[in-house]
């Protein structure tokens, strides 16, 4: 038998969802990626993230300094994970941006686009 744990309601659809601790942080079609503490259920910042829906949120596993989204209006952005601010936006994608990923070593973020081409980033 499975028995839910935490159940978090939102107004708006959540497209993904990434943990971090006891924290998550989820992108959705409002253009936010919003971070909620498990513990208290309540949203702790919501990131106003990008002028189209967010398409993936991926948190750096190594170090734990930032996390990173894509979206629907053909860019990536890398935000600090202590004030979640913007640290860089990553754009040249000439569609939507579907998906993103933190190689292991943080040494490189890649952007997938519905423009049918794959990005390597230096996340510095």
């Amino acid at each position: 038998m499975t028995w839910c744990m935490v159940v978090v309601e939102a107004k708006e659809m959540w497209r993904k969802l990434v943990r971090i601790e006891y924290h998550i942080a989820t992108g959705s079609e409002d253009n936010t990626c919003k971070i909620w503490d498990l513990r208290r259920r309540t949203c702790l910042y919501t990131i106003p993230a990008h002028m189209n829906l967010v398409s993936e949120v991926k948190y750096q596993r190594a170090g734990g300094q930032f996390i990173v989204t894509s979206s629907y209006d053909n860019s990536a952005k890398v935000w600090s994970n202590k004030t979640w601010q913007p640290l860089r936006t990553l754009s040249g994608h000439d569609g939507k941006v579907m998906c993103v990923d933190i190689a292991p070593d943080s040494q490189f973020i890649a952007t997938a686009s519905y423009d049918r081409t794959f990005k390597l980033w230096a996340p510095e």
